[in-house]
């Protein structure tokens, strides 16, 4: 190319001043409220905008917002000679079903156990929550997920402590006995039903167990004794069998703490199952999802454990 017939491509060519000196001054409006005087100062100091620093041009740039949907307050004692950006058409707004979209997603989320990236999304969705149409879905984003009331502070001792080889002292609201203190080996995190729950070895019940983090009040004290107690306690599960009939039969998934004794098409009750069960809670609630296609056989305490169960279930349905 000849020197001459060369063109110098300067980018300033390809911006439209007037839209780039409404949006500059749009973003510093959404900033902080300004007077005629500090938007002339901020031209100024624009490499694109410092030939435009006239009073005229701000009014001008004013009005254009206005036109495109702009509300904006005029400048008087009251607001101390500062323009008031009140709103603007840009704003993200989402629906009752984006709203209800995200909090689908989150609960999906939970079933993957994965603390860190729920701790995530609810720094996000806290964010979102000022572009959601009424309180309702405002406090779906804001409250409705299993690490409301869990104080990240008790959370965040929980699990250093689980990676040290002794007992935790925990103030934990018992929902039969109240406030209580317990000698806790803290091992591990998970959900529950929706809420989040820390397993270990309970020294007042002798047996590995799970607390609710919420019910936590507080971590007492940590590092006194050596908790043997928890590998003694992973030998001594109990065996349970029972038996599974039907649909609950044909469907059955087996899990890594039972195994089948006899399976026989022939007989009413098809499976015969042996669980070595570590948390009783856990394991009734499995059971209890079989309905009648389930009957405990043995040991004699668990069937009257599981009597005791449905006792309780039946006479809350009588005081409903």
């Amino acid at each position: 190319m000849n020197p001459e017939q060369s063109i110098y491509l300067n980018t300033e060519n390809n911006i439209s001043k007037t839209g780039y000196r409404a949006l500059f001054t749009l973003l510093e409006l959404i900033k902080k409220p300004c007077t005629r005087e500090e938007l002339i100062e901020k031209y100024s100091r624009d490499t694109i905008l410092n030939s435009d620093v006239s009073k005229d041009t701000v009014t001008i740039t004013i009005n254009t917002l206005k036109k495109v949907g702009c509300i904006i307050s005029r400048p008087t004692r009251k607001t101390n000679n500062k323009y008031i950006l009140k709103s603007h058409p840009f704003n993200i707004s989402l629906s009752e079903s984006n709203i209800l979209a995200l909090h689908s997603l989150r609960e999906s989320i939970i079933t993957l156990n994965d603390l860190r990236l729920l701790i995530h999304l609810n720094n996000l969705y806290a964010k979102f929550a000022h572009l959601t149409p009424n309180i309702k879905t405002k406090d779906l984003l804001l409250f409705k997920h299993p690490l409301n009331k869990v104080s990240l502070k008790i959370l965040n001792e929980l699990v250093i402590y689980s990676q040290i080889d002794s007992y935790t002292n925990i103030t934990y609201i018992s929902p039969k006995n109240g406030e209580e203190n317990l000698d806790f080996k803290p091992e591990y995190l998970t959900f529950e039903n929706a809420k989040l729950y820390i397993w270990g070895y309970c020294k007042k019940h002798e047996k590995i167990t799970f607390l609710r983090v919420d019910r936590i009040k507080r971590v007492n004290l940590v590092a006194f004794g050596s908790p043997s107690d928890f590998i003694n306690a992973q030998d001594k599960k109990t065996k349970i069998i029972y038996k599974l009939k039907g649909y609950s039969a044909t469907m059955y998934d087996k899990n890594e703490d039972e195994k089948i004794l006899e399976q026989n098409q022939n007989l009413e009750y098809s499976l015969t199952i042996e669980a070595s069960v570590s948390n009783d809670f856990n394991f009734y609630q499995r059971i209890l999802s079989y309905g009648t296609d389930c009957v405990i056989i043995s040991p004699e305490k668990a069937k009257k454990e599981f009597l005791s169960i449905l006792k309780n279930i039946k006479e809350g349905y009588l005081y409903e």
